[in-house]
């Protein structure tokens, strides 16, 4: 159970000893190594109602920098904690630790490097040495789930292929040691060269989509994702639209049977447009404020799973302003 949060000027560091890379021996490394920064109060959390209790008593004390010695899906958690309406005016600075299974995020907006020099930086960052950081600010990612009246706040929104990947992945390669980036990457590769040649895998998901509340479209789509980082797995980015405003997320749709799929996926995987025919039909890419679906089927946000097979489900999305994380 997490202690008090006595310092107003040193970092805390949030842990869940449960995530992928801790629960295999990174936990007690992270603590051996955070043994020789007495400046850093350490909070271990094991579930969601101790994680609210170390960020509340973080927020009491006026913390200014929080380490997440976590994963996606804590991550998550932190975040639908700091961009709920009561907390919105605390705003502290986030270090975000390779502490995860998969880490997403940590590819965009981790600080790489030892664990060593990581909680060195941040301490002398505390100490107002900020050349040793760089600040990026990232938008938010807000899912509301208005029938269940639920809103979570991540940085990454996938179905169809996205989220029967994460399932392969969980069930086949995670379950045998795979950690990091590269089974979500042969997980999701395993599907597309499915769509790519003989779609014979269930991939798709149907949906209704509204976007900006004038853009209405309809179909079975392979891939719907949406996301405000600035990088995905491998450094794939299958986004293609162009920002209209400094608030925006990056949506990308691709409807099932998409004509000349693999000349347009070479194009997708770097994120330029796809040099097809009928490709405002079945390609999209845009940077939208607001964006409503009405989707059957599963989904994800972060990593963290919803939605039923057979069940529609309703979804708004939309951005929900800056954090900054610190990298080196």
């Amino acid at each position: 159970m997490p202690g008090p949060v006595t310092s107003q000027s040193g970092p805390v560091a949030i842990s869940n000893p449960h995530s992928g890379r801790n629960k295999t021996g990174g936990f007690e490394k992270f603590n051996q190594v955070l043994a020789n920064y007495p400046q850093i109060c350490h909070q271990v959390t094991e579930c969601e109602k101790q994680l609210v209790r170390a960020l509340e008593g973080c927020k009491q004390a006026h913390a200014k920098l929080i380490i997440v010695n976590g994963g996606d899906g804590t991550l998550l958690q932190i975040l639908t904690y700091l961009k709920s309406p009561d907390n919105l005016a605390y705003r502290p600075e986030l270090i975000l630790l390779r502490a995860g299974t998969t880490s997403m995020a940590f590819g965009d907006v981790g600080l790489r490097g030892g664990l060593k020099q990581a909680l060195g930086k941040a301490v002398r960052y505390a100490r107002q040495q900020p050349a040793c950081l760089q600040k990026k600010n990232r938008q938010v990612l807000q899912m509301t789930l208005p029938n269940r009246n639920k809103t979570l706040y991540g940085m990454f929104f996938g179905a169809g292929v996205i989220y029967n990947a994460i399932l392969y992945c969980r069930q086949n390669l995670h379950t045998k040691g795979m950690r990091g980036e590269t089974g979500p990457a042969i997980a999701m590769m395993r599907y597309l060269f499915d769509w790519l040649t003989v779609n014979k895998l269930t991939t798709s998901s149907y949906a209704r989509v509204e976007i900006d509340q004038s853009c209405i479209l309809s179909g079975d789509y392979t891939m719907i994702s949406a996301t405000t980082l600035n990088r995905l797995l491998m450094g794939v980015y299958p986004f293609w639209g162009q920002a209209r405003a400094a608030s925006h997320i990056n949506l990308s749709l691709i409807k099932r049977h998409a004509p000349k799929a693999a000349q347009a996926f070479i194009k997708i995987l770097s994120g330029r447009p796809p040099a097809v025919e009928s490709q405002a039909d079945y390609y999209i890419s845009c940077c939208p404020a607001r964006v409503k679906l009405s989707i059957q089927g599963g989904f994800t946000l972060d990593g963290e799973l919803f939605g039923k097979q057979g069940v529609t489900t309703n979804v708004i999305l939309q951005p929900a302003g800056h954090i900054t994380f610190l990298t080196a």
